[in-house]
């Protein structure tokens, strides 16, 4: 096992139902509606490298701060967590039959291809928006090997969460996991599965394309409740 994964595994696995106070919950999502989200899956906003770094020990300055500081009372991180990286992920539901999102492993880095200097979150996290009818987070007991692969080859065990509003879900950092599709059930009328991602770090990952979590105000308007839920994103 990579010298960097932590001694915890797909029972330390924790979801709570309502985590968000009603009043916070209600912010967020007045906020950033789903038809704000929609808008930019359609102008090609890059959700997964359009990612952002907030410090610990820094006041939150937008709601989506705000939230995080709710989430982190359930995460319960380490005293060595410096900060957090949070992005949304934002998926169609009848956008393949298979996985939504495949397998994967969170890194510092994406374009980091090199096992031995992966680094992971001591822990990753997912807030879910709303409920849809499939897409539920699959986390299985696979770690990443020296070879790049999940290690078994196959999942001796897994874990599914559904998505439902308001629903968190907290997981040791180093664990293979994915958003998993209809596969065998009948397709539902397509609509988004919205979620927040946060892991939680013990050092800032090195992304070039992390930004810090203030320039996430005039990405996504979250200084203006009354921007038009049509605003357009900044890309840049």
């Amino acid at each position: 096992m990579p010298a960097n994964c932590p001694d915890r595994g797909l029972n330390d696995l924790q979801v709570w139902a309502e985590c968000l106070p009603e009043p916070l919950h209600a912010h967020l999502l007045r906020v950033l509606s789903p038809q704000r989200f929609e808008h930019w899956r359609r102008a090609g906003l890059p959700f997964y490298r359009t990612t952002f770094w907030y410090p610990a020990g820094r006041a939150p300055a937008h709601v989506v701060e705000r939230a995080i500081e709710v989430l982190r009372e359930a995460a319960r991180p380490s005293p060595r967590v410096v900060g957090v990286e949070w992005w949304f992920s934002v998926m169609a539901t009848n956008a393949t039959p298979q996985w939504l999102l495949p397998c994967h492993f969170d890194r510092a880095d994406l374009d980091e291809a090199d096992p031995a200097r992966v680094r992971h979150p001591e822990s990753a996290s997912v807030f879910f928006f709303n409920a849809v009818p499939y897409g539920e987070l699959v986390v299985t007991d696979q770690v990443l090997g020296e070879d790049g692969r999940p290690l078994p080859r196959e999942p001796r065990a897994m874990r599914f969460v559904p998505p439902a509003s308001n629903r968190y879900a907290v997981f040791p950092g180093h664990l293979y996991h994915g958003v998993i599709g209809r596969l065998w059930r009948p397709a539902a009328d397509e609509c988004l599965r919205v979620s927040l991602a946060v892991n939680w770090w013990t050092e800032r990952p090195a992304a070039p394309y992390l930004r810090d979590s203030s320039e996430a105000v005039a990405v996504f308007g979250l200084g203006d409740e009354a921007a038009t839920e049509a605003a357009a994103p900044t890309l840049g």
